[in-house]
């Protein structure tokens, strides 16, 4: 339909051109080749169909277009059955709509719940961080508390093993201040035995006595069995004090001899530095070593004196006096008729010894010979000290 007035208008265009050139001057158109011509012409026929196209398509506008739509017809009529359905479905939808609008007041409800439960967790959420910060702090005190635990354990175990060692030491001590008790009360005992021993030997030397003053009455009784006789009744008084061991040595040294006519040369004195005194009677003292130092030959006698604990210990040995007769000597029921008198100042040595708390032994020496050995306990602090009465130990 559009290009029927487009073909209309180029043909009446390029009709009016060629009329146009035909009233125009041949001899101005004649310089002009046939292309020009022919190009003017359809320019102008061109623009000419353009024109009428543009006030045909204004004049189609302005008329007003009729619609090719058909009327529309009246609705059939409806069925009964169709109208129950469609009543139905208009119940149903009804229906539908209640329940919609129940969910939708539900949904409201369950946003509103939804609001307060995040509301609710917000709070929660805060009360969390604040558990949570307050766990961290007890945390960081269990961690303090924890450490301090640990470092007291350590201290408990170092000063219980402190407390253990020294419970160790002082159960050590104890058993061996027992143990040395025990040594005690054996010794004890075993002077026991030796002071019963004694006492049997007195009564019989008590009985010779007597049978002696039967055959003999105008004989005196020797000193120094009338001392054993005291001592063994616990009569003889002693006066103990503190008496300086090196010094009765050589004190004993001295007195022997002049009474055995011999040389200072043939004694010999050797004390350990530093003994202690010796609670002891000094006139019983000197009477035992005498005893003791009278035993031996003309041979070198050593008086020596060491510590022995709580007590010193005073030897005299004599490298020619065999074991044997010293032990004999020293046995008061090996007596005879040639050695009676020193037997009985042995014995009465050894009565002395124990009364002053000691004990006198014979042993043998370190190569030969005999070793009398007179124990006696240490002095305290509290006994006085006695001024040596000692000559020096030269050689004349």
């Amino acid at each position: 339909m559009k290009r029927r007035p487009f073909f209309w208008g180029l043909i009446l265009g390029t009709l009016a051109t060629r009329l146009a050139i035909g009233r125009l001057d041949l001899a101005e158109a004649s310089d002009m080749t046939p292309f020009t011509v022919d190009a003017l012409v359809a320019a102008v026929a061109l623009g000419a169909a353009v024109l009428f196209v543009a006030a045909w398509l204004l004049a189609f506008r302005r008329t007003p277009r009729r619609s090719t739509e058909p009327p529309p017809s009246p609705g059939p009529s409806l069925d009964p059955s169709l109208k129950a359905d469609l009543d139905e479905a208009r119940r149903q939808l009804a229906a539908r709509s209640e329940q919609l609008d129940f969910t939708r007041e539900l949904l409201l409800k369950r946003t509103e719940d939804m609001d307060r439960l995040a509301a609710e967790h917000t709070a929660m959420a805060s009360r969390l961080d604040e558990a949570q910060a307050a766990a961290d702090r007890w945390r960081g005190e269990y961690e303090q508390l924890a450490t301090e635990l640990r470092t007291e354990r350590a201290r408990f175990a170092a000063e219980q093993t402190r407390l253990s060692g020294e419970l160790m030491r002082g159960t050590l001590d104890a058993s061996q201040r027992a143990h040395e008790m025990l040594d005690s009360m054996r010794e004890l005992l075993r002077r026991t035995e030796e002071t019963n021993a004694l006492r049997v030997e007195v009564v019989e030397l008590r009985a010779e006595l007597e049978r002696a003053r039967s055959s003999a009455p105008a004989l005196p009784a020797p000193p120094e069995l009338i001392d054993l006789s005291r001592a063994e009744a616990r009569a003889l008084v002693l006066e103990p004090e503190a008496v300086d061991v090196e010094s009765a040595l050589r004190q004993a040294a001295l007195d022997a001899t002049e009474r055995l006519q011999r040389k200072l040369s043939d004694f010999l004195v050797a004390a350990e530095p530093g003994l202690p005194l010796v609670r002891a009677d000094r006139t019983r003292l000197a009477q035992i070593l005498d005893a003791l130092v009278q035993c031996g030959g003309p041979a070198k006698t050593v008086l020596s004196a060491r510590r022995a604990g709580e007590f010193v210990a005073l030897g005299v040995a004599h490298p020619d006096l065999p074991v044997a007769e010293g032990a004999r000597l020293f046995d008061p029921l090996a007596a005879n008729g040639k050695d009676g008198a020193t037997r009985v100042r042995l014995a009465l040595a050894r009565a002395l010894a124990t009364l002053s708390g000691g004990e006198l032994t014979v042993t043998a020496g370190e190569v030969t010979g005999t070793v009398f050995t007179l124990t006696l306990p240490a002095a305290t602090r509290g006994e006085g000290l006695a001024r040596p009465r000692v000559r020096p130990l030269t050689d004349a």
